[in-house]
């Protein structure tokens, strides 16, 4: 079942089972960009995952969200793979992932 963590300004959807959890979408409203929200709703996910005992978080981003890949970098996500065409558009998505510290 799809799960959120939601701020006025934005959110996350995920879908954890046992110790893994995966984000399906991050939105954070137009207007609120690059104003430090997307960092924040992530600071909150992570806090709720690690509550929750997850030890592995992946997800799904387009190559070309260099700002995406920058801010999941920063919270330790590691690049695992290309996925070719993922996306509708024939983009690329890069998989990621997270070993969530205790």
């Amino acid at each position: 079942m799809v799960e959120r963590i939601e701020l006025a300004e934005g959110f996350i959807a995920f879908v954890q089972v046992a110790d893994f959890a995966d984000v399906y979408d991050i939105e954070v409203r137009a207007e609120c960009r690059r104003q430090g929200y997307g960092r924040s709703l992530m600071q909150l996910f992570l806090d709720e995952m690690k509550s929750r005992g997850v030890v592995d978080v992946t997800l799904e981003v387009r190559v070309d969200n260099v700002a995406a890949i920058a801010l999941y970098e920063k919270f330790g996500f590691e690049r695992l793979s290309i996925r070719k065409k993922y996306y509708n558009d024939g983009c690329d998505g890069q998989l990621m992932r997270l070993k969530v510290k205790k």
